[in-house]
C-alpha cells in the first residue's frame, strides 16, 4: 500500500518530509510531539503510535535528511546536524515548543536536541539508545556486522533479516505480519548505499557524554532487556546520569519496542507526557 503524500518543509533550501495528525477538535490538543526515527528508517515506522499520538497531541512524524521522501545530500553531517533540521521543522511549522521521541539514531538525535535546542523541548523520550562515546556498551561483532552494507540482497529481504537478529525471536516467530510491514516500509523509498553510509557514519560519530548533566526536560528512557545492538546498559548509563530520569525496562523485548511493545509503550509515553502540564 502506497502511503499518503508527506507534507514538505524546505530546510536550508532542502526538502525534508514529515507526516502529521492531530485532534479532530484543536481545542483538544495537548501539545507537540515530535517523533525521529532510526538508522535506515523512515517515518513510517511509527505507524503503531503515529495516529494513537495523534488523537490526543499534534504527532509530526519526521524522515530525515537521506531518508523516505526527504533529499538526499552529498556532505557528512552528525546527530547533532539531524536535530538542527528538527529545530528547524519546528520553526518552519511556528511551533514554540515540543516533546520529542527519539529511537536509535533518533535517540541520539534527540539527546542533541536537548542540548542544542532546550527552549524548544518540554520533554524527552529516549527509546533504545546511548550516549556515545567511551561509554558506549557495544553490540557483538556478529550483530554489528549486520550494519555492514549488504550488495545484491532485495532491500525488503535485507530489512527482515537485520530486524529478525535485532527484536526479539520469540516476537518474530510469532508476528510474520509485522516482518513483511516491516520489509514494505524498507521498499518505499528505498534508501540509497551513499545516504546509507553517511547515516551509519552520523551514528558512529554520536558522543554526548560529557554533557548528560546538562539535559533539564523531564526525561523517559525506554528499553528492551534483550536488545542486542544497543545493549541494555547504555539504558541504564542514561538514567544514572540524566538528572531525574526515569527508566523503563520490558522484558523479553529487544530493540524495537515501538513494535514489539506498542501497546505497553504508547501507554507509558503518554502517561509520561500527560503527568503535569507542561504547557507554556
Amino acid at each position: 500500500m502506497q502511503p499518503p503524500e508527506p507534507s514538505i518543509a524546505l530546510i536550508a533550501g532542502r526538502k525534508l518530509a514529515y507526516d502529521e495528525a492531530r485532534p479532530t477538535n484543536p481545542a483538544d490538543e495537548r501539545g507537540t510531539i515530535l517523533l525521529l526515527t532510526g538508522l535506515g528508517s523512515k517515518r513510517l515506522g511509527w505507524a503503531k503510535q503515529f495516529n494513537v499520538f495523534g488523537r490526543e497531541y499534534r504527532t509530526i512524524a519526521l524522515d530525515h535528511r537521506d531518508t523516505g521522501d526527504s533529499d538526499e545530500v552529498t556532505e557528512d553531517y552528525t546527530p547533532a546536524d539531524l536535530a538542527d533540521d528538527a529545530a528547524a521543522l519546528l520553526d518552519t511549522l511556528a511551533i514554540g515548543h515540543a516533546h520529542v521521541v527519539g529511537i536509535s539514531l533518533g535517540g541520539f538525535t534527540a539527546l542533541h536536541f536537548a542540548l542544542r535546542h532546550s527552549q524548544l523541548l518540554d520533554k524527552l523520550v529516549l527509546v533504545s539508545t546511548s550516549a556515545g562515546g567511551r561509554a558506549n556498551v557495544a553490540a557483538s561483532p556478529e550483530i554489528l556486522a549486520l550494519l555492514a552494507p549488504t550488495p545484491g540482497l532485495e532491500i525488503g529481504e535485507r530489512a527482515i533479516h537485520t530486524y529478525s537478529q535485532i527484536m526479539a525471536a520469540e516476537f518474530v516467530a510469532a508476528h510474520p505480519e509485522e516482518m513483511e510491514r516491516i520489509a514494505t516500509t524498507a521498499r518505499y523509498r528505498s534508501q540509497s548505499p551513499a545516504a546509507y553510509m553517511r547515516q551509519l557514519r552520523a551514528s558512529l560519530a554520536h558522543d554526548v557524554v560529557d554533557s548528560l548533566h546538562q539535559i533539564t526536560a523531564p526525561t523517559l528512557i525506554i528499553h528492551g532487556d534483550l536488545d542486542p545492538l544497543i545493549p541494555p546498559p547504555n539504558g541504564a548509563y542514561l538514567a544514572a546520569q540524566i538528572p531525574g530520569a526515569r527508566h523503563i525496562v520490558y522484558q523479553g523485548v529487544g530493540h524495537i519496542p515501538i513494535i514489539e511493545r506498542a501497546e505497553q509503550f504508547n501507554r507509558d509515553v503518554l502517561a509520561f507526557l500527560d503527568a503535569g502540564d507542561t504547557q507554556r
